[in-house]
């Protein structure tokens, strides 16, 4: 529920808006969001934002609520949203991951423009969430072939290439796409395959090594940090290298504890010699 000091704040927002002030009435309404979120306040910072021509922070508001489909407005907000910053591959995403049941009609951005994002991309020391996010705004044949290149790219940031597999997943591609895994060559397709923490084998050892560290909680955090780091190398190959889940849990909590690994050993060698340096 709104505030009265968040409902004057607003009234404020509105009243800025309305004389063509759009960065007080953003001031306003970010005050106003530090005291709690509601909808209205959500829906309303956000129109500002895509009034001020700041399209992404929109975005970044938007993201942030816990379920952007079972609230109309939040729905159309977000629709509304991806729509302005021309992110048609997430509008695809939730377009496949809803069976069809919801479609937002989203045009990315002409050729030439994509050509620029995609070189930019290239050129990125260190990626952003927001330098990735811009890669939703080609069309889907450039978005995956450039994900395609780019697995294929020895020295690409270890996060990057699990956020492109997963986005490939989320998109149902069909045809068989090749990515490196520990140096290798291999291939996988992204329809037949589940994103990284919703496969079984992830949620088996994840579940393993949270029941050895039960006890020592304060150990847990940086040991799951080592964990997902090494699942995360063989995602999305996972079931190639992991036979038995608990044993590969201890094998994995020894390594990290004691550089000992048992019989997996010389895997997770392999794993850190080959993270992009």
């Amino acid at each position: 529920m709104t505030s009265l000091s968040q409902q004057n704040l607003i009234n404020l927002a509105q009243k800025s808006a309305a004389a063509g002030d759009f960065e007080q009435g953003i001031q306003y309404l970010e005050e106003a969001l530090r005291s709690g979120r509601t909808t209205e306040l959500v829906i309303s910072l956000c129109d500002l934002y895509l009034k001020a021509g700041q399209e992404y922070a929109a975005f970044a508001l938007i993201k942030e609520e816990p379920d952007l489909f079972s609230d109309q407005a939040i729905f159309a907000e977000y629709s509304k949203i991806l729509q302005a910053n021309h992110f048609l591959i997430e509008a695809l995403e939730v377009q496949n991951l809803s069976k069809n049941r919801v479609k937002i009609t989203v045009t990315p951005i002409a050729l030439a423009q994509q050509q620029e994002v995609m070189q930019n991309f290239k050129q990125k020391k260190q990626v952003t969430q927001f330098d990735y996010e811009q890669l939703f705004k080609l069309d889907l044949p450039n978005f995956i072939n450039f994900a395609q290149s780019l697995l294929l790219d020895p020295s690409l940031n270890f996060a990057v290439r699990i956020a492109l597999c997963e986005d490939l997943v989320r998109l149902g591609v069909k045809d068989k796409i090749h990515v490196l895994v520990l140096g290798q060559n291999e291939e996988f397709i992204p329809q037949e395959t589940e994103l990284l923490e919703k496969g079984t084998v992830y949620r088996e050892i994840i579940s393993a090594i949270g029941s050895r560290y039960y006890h020592r909680p304060n150990q847990l955090p940086t040991v799951l940090g080592e964990v997902n780091l090494i699942l995360g190398s063989l995602y999305p190959k996972l079931a190639k290298y992991v036979d038995e889940p608990d044993s590969f849990a201890s094998d994995l909590a020894s390594y990290i504890e004691h550089h000992d690994g048992r019989g997996h050993r010389k895997l997770f060698e392999q794993v850190y010699a080959n993270l992009p340096k």
